[in-house]
């Protein structure tokens, strides 16, 4: 199963890195995972949460640690939502939160497999930077999270949450 997880995350990374037209491009590498995700679709796009932008491409997987499908990035990494942004549409991490929690940040954004694309949204942010939205929440990755299919940031603080296809807040029960 693990050899399988590892093949599907690399076909979707080459796949992204073969049909990018973006300039800028990116590669990590890990030799571990410790939960398993299932991308519902792949993407061909730079890194959503790359700081010089690109497209971003959010997807549906299935996550085995928080037992429920949620939203990832391209490279099936979990994205989340921080509560004291409630529906602003400016981001409200401060410091050096910004190291830990990076903002997914494109210049464009594309709604891959299981992703409602009328929820999909790109708001303007005072740094230049325009920051994806589902569902009215503001998205983050977590830099603890070092493989696709980790959800480590999963209820940190009590105020980081992974999202649902719906972009709803997963409760951490």
């Amino acid at each position: 199963m693990k050899r399988v997880f590892v093949l599907l995350i690399g076909a979707v990374l080459l796949t992204a890195a073969c049909s990018s037209d973006s300039k800028t491009s990116s590669s990590s590498s890990s030799t571990s995972s410790s939960s398993s995700s299932t991308p519902a679709s792949s993407a061909s796009s730079s890194s959503a949460s790359s700081p010089s932008g690109g497209a971003a491409t959010l997807a549906v997987a299935t996550n085995a640690k928080v037992g429920k499908s949620i939203l990832v990035d391209s490279k099936g990494m979990t994205v989340y939502l921080y509560m004291p942004d409630g529906s602003n549409t400016t981001s409200q991490v401060t410091g050096g939160l910004k190291q830990a929690w990076p903002a997914v940040t494109a210049t464009e954004s594309t709604a891959g497999t299981g992703v409602d694309a009328s929820k999909l949204s790109l708001q303007p942010q005072p740094d230049g930077t325009k920051q994806v939205a589902y569902n009215g929440h503001l998205l983050y990755t977590y830099i603890g999270d070092k493989a696709a299919g980790d959800a480590n940031g999963q209820g940190l603080g009590g105020i980081w949450y992974v999202l649902t296809a719906d972009g709803e807040k997963v409760d951490s029960d």
